[in-house]
């Protein structure tokens, strides 16, 4: 959350904690329920003045961003920018896999920088992802990463990805 400046002990961010099911303290384990009503939650206030979807989208990078900051993520995602665009995307299902125990993911090269990656059974928004997709190819080199996505089903997508 400090990527987004909320402070440890604000409204704000107790209102996070009853969002996610904790009481004093963020639930080390976050329902995926209860991390979607934080998503919205965040896109609300953080992003106020724009779209809902736009603020997802700027949610998804600003977290991707600040968890590059962490510890854990300097070290996961220290070569990020060595991968590239292309192995990042083919690496993407796993990588979004190791946070989530929920869904399944794939990726299929369509061209030559262009993917298209399929979610199923992953109730998180769309525009959640994007906004990380986005932040993460960024991270490789990508200066003006491009995708689109498609909702095909209550907890499925879609996203076409270009750069």
């Amino acid at each position: 959350m400090r990527s987004l400046e909320i402070q440890e002990r604000s409204a704000e961010m107790k209102e996070i904690v009853r969002l996610s099911g904790g009481t004093d303290y963020a639930p080390s384990e976050i329902a995926v329920e209860h991390f979607a009503e934080v998503l919205h939650y965040l896109a609300r206030t953080r992003f106020a003045s724009l779209h809902p979807s736009e603020g997802l989208f700027r949610v998804g990078a600003c977290l991707f961003e600040g968890y590059r900051k962490t510890l854990l993520g300097q070290i996961q995602l220290a070569a990020l920018h060595l991968l590239g665009p292309d192995r990042l995307m083919r690496k993407a299902p796993e990588f979004v896999g190791r946070s989530s125990n929920f869904g399944t993911r794939t990726v299929e090269q369509l061209g030559p920088n262009h993917y298209r990656m399929d979610f199923r059974g992953v109730p998180l928004p769309g525009d959640y992802y994007n906004g990380i997709l986005h932040a993460a190819l960024r991270a490789t080199g990508v200066s003006s990463p491009q995708s689109t996505w498609e909702q095909v089903g209550p907890e499925d997508m879609t996203f076409d990805v270009r750069w």
